[in-house]
């Protein structure tokens, strides 16, 4: 895949591929190449075997007309934490939206917690998302997905253009999720029944391709309610799984229902408590 930037048009092409395979009782990375804006850092071992991994954007922001692509594979049996070190700024475009597109497939008995940090859109800015992951049988899956209203220290609540956002989740060939979104503030976001004067939003599905393993929904539940000024919950998912999505008035507020709803999810789901994402 040739990812060169071009000069007939504004915005970079980036490309990310990592492979994880299985040797021994450890995960460990044995393909890595980037172009930049996209890089990744050196994985950090953990207790368990699995292989802590930051992503990260080090020219500061994603502008109008990048087009970013990551290619994620996990080999049978790995386990891997993908994370980034901070929020993802979205700057202002005058004419194409930024594109990232991020293809994950999870191998058999291999585990997958993707948790981002949230995506800060500036005035003006419009954003393409789309995040498409394949489980294999017996593999699983912790996906966390947020968003800003806007710089809200700023004052700046959803003067963004337009992010359009898509989530699909597979066993195999056959959805077991499938979210697609599209904010255009012009529309007016903040009515009853959506953002209301809530500034940031946050989801988390936690998903295992075997239906006697799933995640308690209660318990998921539960670590959202708990958290102050957070309004949200979990429900189930037919295919065997949770999905939880919430509204916080606050960046730290978001960073601890997230981080409750990932505990709880980490514990049904893997039987591990969670760790500090930030103080490895």
């Amino acid at each position: 895949m040739s990812c060169c930037s071009r000069t007939n048009r504004v915005g970079r092409d980036g490309f990310l591929r990592l492979v994880f395979e299985r040797r021994s009782s450890h995960t460990v990375l044995t393909n890595r190449r980037f172009t930049l804006p996209l890089q990744v850092l050196e994985p950090t071992r953990l207790p368990d075997g699995s292989l802590y991994t930051m992503m990260l954007n080090p020219t500061g922001g994603i502008l109008g007309g990048d087009r970013l692509r990551s290619e994620i594979v996990l080999g049978a049996g790995t386990h891997v934490v993908l994370t980034t070190p901070s929020a993802s700024k979205v700057y202002r475009t005058l004419n194409d939206a930024a594109r990232c597109e991020t293809e994950i497939h999870v191998g058999e008995d291999a585990t997958l917690e993707y948790l981002p940090d949230h995506v800060i859109p500036h005035p003006g800015a419009a954003l393409s998302q789309n995040l498409h992951i394949k489980l294999a049988p017996r593999s699983c899956a912790i996906v966390y997905d947020a968003f800003a209203a806007g710089r809200v220290g700023r004052g700046e609540r959803w003067r963004f253009r337009e992010i359009a956002s898509e989530i699909s989740i597979n066993f195999d060939d056959a959805p077991c999720f499938i979210s697609r979104s599209t904010l255009t503030p012009a529309r007016r976001v903040d009515n009853v029944g959506l953002m209301e004067g809530f500034n940031y939003y946050g989801s988390l599905i936690a998903l295992r391709h075997a239906t006697k393993d799933t995640p308690d929904v209660t318990a998921v539940d539960k670590a959202i309610c708990a958290t102050p000024g957070v309004w949200g919950g979990a429900s189930s998912l037919s295919a065997g799984g949770v999905v939880a999505k919430f509204l916080a008035p606050s960046a730290n507020a978001l960073a601890s229902a997230m981080t409750s709803a990932w505990s709880a999810a980490r514990q049904q789901l893997l039987r591990m408590p969670a760790f500090d994402l930030r103080k490895l």
